[in-house]
Parts: structure tokens; C-alpha cells; sequence
């Protein structure tokens, strides 16, 4: 029973802790869209007395202010709406208000930090391309080495194996012509002692 009274008491009081999680989390998503809202309305208006007072300088200055306060504004919108939170249609007339002095569509909801993620994926996959046609290049340049080294050791040996054939052919012909030689040598030594012969039997018959 006591055991039972402790997950009791253990169930109820996580359940307590979630509740208040999800009420902090949705009070700080609130606040953070209340005060990035407050931030764009702050830089419009110093954009619009820039513009008065016609000073080139000050109206970069306050338009880039104006284009962070709205990238702050969407992003916070964002996670707000999607935690439960509804957005203030005076606060929407506020960002179409912006984009239309930042030159841009009434209804434009992009954001620099999207353009640069864009930006970076795309500059990512430029690289990644580079990088796997450098790599097959040099696959293919090792292929062509490696075909050159086989081909130069194939020429190698065929020339090795010619150069071999031709000596034996050589030597062949040299020994074919030192036997007929020497042939040749014999029988004139034949004919000689037959010659001798012949005229020392007719020495002597006489």
C-alpha cells in the first residue's frame, strides 16, 4: 500500500513538472514573439524617419536593421505558432509593411538565415561535386598509370622474348655453319691422304 501510495505521488507530481514545462515553454515563446515584434516595429519606424530625413547613409543603416528585425520576427513567429500561439494581424500589416520597404513581395516570409542555409547547401553540394569528380579523376589517372606500367612490362617481355628467339636462331645458324665447315675440312683432308695414297701405290708398283 505504501508503495503504491509513493508511485501515486511520484506519477502526480511528474505530470505537475510537465504541465509547468509546457507553461514556461509556451510563456517564453509568447514573450519571444511579443518582443520581436516590438523589435520590428521599433526598426520600421527608424527606417521610415530615415527615409525623411533623406540621409543615404542612415537609410542603409536602418534598412539592414529592418531586414534582421524581420528575419527575428518570422523565426519567432514560427516557433510560436507551432507551440499553440496566434499571431496579431496588426503584427502581419507590421511585416507587410517591412517588406514592402525592403522592396520585397507583401506576403515574402523568407529570411536571410534561410537564403544563407540555401546558400551554404547549395555552396555544400558545388563542393561535394568537386570533390567526387577530383577523386574519379584521379582514379582514372591511376587506371592510365597503372595500364602504361602493364603495357610498358608486356612490350618489355615481348622484346625479351624475341631478342631470345633470334639469338637461337643465330646460334643454330652459326653451329649449322661451323659443322658444314669443319664437313667441308674433313673431306679435303680425306682427299689429300687419298692423293697421298694413290701416289705412294704407284711409287711403289713401279
Amino acid at each position: 500500500m505504501k508503495n503504491i501510495i509513493i508511485i501515486c505521488l511520484l506519477t502526480f507530481s511528474l505530470a505537475a513538472c510537465n504541465t509547468a514545462t509546457k507553461k514556461e515553454e509556451k510563456i517564453d515563446f509568447t514573450k519571444s514573439y511579443e518582443t520581436a515584434a516590438l523589435a520590428l516595429t521599433d526598426a520600421q519606424l527608424n527606417y521610415d524617419a530615415a527615409v525623411a530625413s533623406k540621409d543615404t547613409t542612415r537609410i542603409a543603416a536602418a534598412k539592414i536593421q529592418l531586414e534582421t528585425a524581420k528575419t527575428n520576427y518570422l523565426n519567432s513567429k514560427t516557433y510560436y505558432t507551432a507551440n499553440g500561439g496566434i499571431v496579431k494581424a496588426e503584427d502581419e500589416q507590421l511585416l507587410a509593411k517591412a517588406n514592402t520597404a525592403l522592396g520585397k513581395p507583401v506576403n515574402d516570409t523568407t529570411t536571410t538565415m534561410a537564403a544563407a542555409a540555401r546558400k551554404f547547401i547549395d555552396s555544400s553540394k558545388v563542393n561535394a561535386d568537386k570533390k567526387v569528380k577530383q577523386v574519379l579523376g584521379a582514379i582514372a589517372t591511376g587506371e592510365n598509370k597503372i595500364k602504361q606500367v602493364s603495357d610498358a612490362a608486356t612490350t618489355g617481355q615481348n622484346t625479351v622474348k624475341n631478342n631470345v628467339i633470334k639469338a637461337n636462331e643465330s646460334l643454330k645458324k652459326a653451329n649449322d655453319s661451323t659443322k658444314k665447315h669443319l664437313e667441308e675440312i674433313k673431306k679435303q683432308g680425306n682427299d689429300l691422304l687419298n692423293l697421298f695414297k694413290r701416289k705412294a701405290d704407284t711409287t711403289k708398283n713401279n
